[in-house]
């Protein structure tokens, strides 16, 4: 009974051997779990690393990978690093300091602070400088890594700078449009030693960030030549025609061959061109439907006498030329008769 260690629960006892060996089971547990996620990493130059090892502290050190790639221990002195996974370099420690101190049989390696991935982020954006990383993240993350952008940065002219073995090649990504248009799988892959530069805008005027959305109104526009321009309230499935009937219908001088709709789509804006008289006549080009926001313009139509459309206009001319000629005509009667 005194080599056993009791679980007063269900009263079963344990031999110290076998305690022992779970112990040894649980540590092996865990080292494999505090490797297991730097095992697909290769430790390059400006790594930092922490070597442990359990059967004798005071060998444990923090060191720093050179730019030759090697490290520096207690007992074995320098060894190659770079290139190597952390489970690698686990067993190359071990390996080489048994040959001195053969109670030791186990090290863990484990990467503090990640130097060898890194990237330069620059320009216009909160925080620039150099980032490093296990796993290099995409663009749109570094960016926010650095702290997203200044207000006068601008997102639709990016610019990577490759490093490494691509060293030179220059890339130019719109990434507002990417993202809005939900491309952001389909962004540029970033490399160790990039450089992401953030452009300036023209003039340095504050541009929107991805995350502003406007705010659609409830409201559409009729304008040009119609009895009532001006704005309206929206609804559902109100039709062209049925617009510019709420506006008052078209006046006499409107040009309904070449109605123009201008909608909007987030921060961008498009025009389509509408034949009324065919699209009320025919049904072609297939039904259009207001949306909140869009501007309807009926412009005036060209041609007619001297360039007027409208009958009112043409009265209106015809009145003011007879008045005229009738002017002229009394002026000459009366000087005529003056001069008798």
């Amino acid at each position: 009974m005194e080599n056993s260690v009791f679980f007063s629960n269900n009263d079963k006892t344990i031999s110290r051997a076998s305690a022992c060996a779970i112990l040894i089971l649980l540590f092996g547990l865990t080292t494999a779990s505090m490797t297991s996620a730097d095992e697909s990493y290769r430790i390059g130059p400006d790594d930092v690393l922490q070597v442990s090892f359990w059967q004798d502290n005071s060998l444990d050190a923090s060191v720093k990978v050179g730019q030759d790639g090697k490290i520096s221990l207690n007992i074995i002195g320098e060894i190659d690093a770079a290139g190597l996974t952390t489970a690698e370099l686990e067993r190359l420690i071990v390996r080489q300091i048994s040959r001195y101190n053969k109670a030791i049989s186990q090290a863990v390696v484990r990467v503090t602070q990640y130097g060898f991935q890194k990237v330069f982020i620059s320009g216009q954006v909160r925080n620039p400088g150099k980032y490093a990383f296990e796993k290099i993240p995409d663009l749109w993350t570094l960016i926010n890594e650095a702290g997203g952008i200044e207000e006068a940065g601008d997102l639709t002219r990016v610019t990577i700078i490759r490093g490494g073995e691509r060293a030179g090649e220059v890339e130019i990504v719109n990434v507002t449009n990417m993202m809005s248009t939900g491309q952001r799988s389909q962004l540029p892959k970033v490399y160790a030693d990039d450089t992401i530069e953030i452009p300036r805008t023209v003039g340095g005027v504050p541009t929107r960030t991805i995350s502003d959305r406007p705010e659609t109104k409830s409201i559409f526009y009729v304008i040009g030549e119609v009895n009532a321009p001006g704005p309206l309230t929206f609804e559902q499935n109100l039709d062209l025609l049925d617009a510019v009937a709420l506006a008052g219908g078209p006046t006499e001088s409107a040009d309904l061959k070449h109605a123009t709709v201008v909608t909007k789509d987030g921060f961008r804006t498009q025009s389509v061109k509408i034949n009324l008289n065919k699209y009320q006549q025919t049904g072609v080009p297939g039904r259009y439907f207001i949306r909140p926001e869009d501007t309807v313009i009926l412009p005036r139509r060209k041609g007619g006498l001297f360039g007027l459309g409208s009958v009112t206009e043409i009265v209106t001319l015809v009145g003011a030329v007879s008045t005229a000629i009738l002017l002229y005509t009394q002026l000459s009667d009366d000087g005529g008769s003056s001069s008798e």
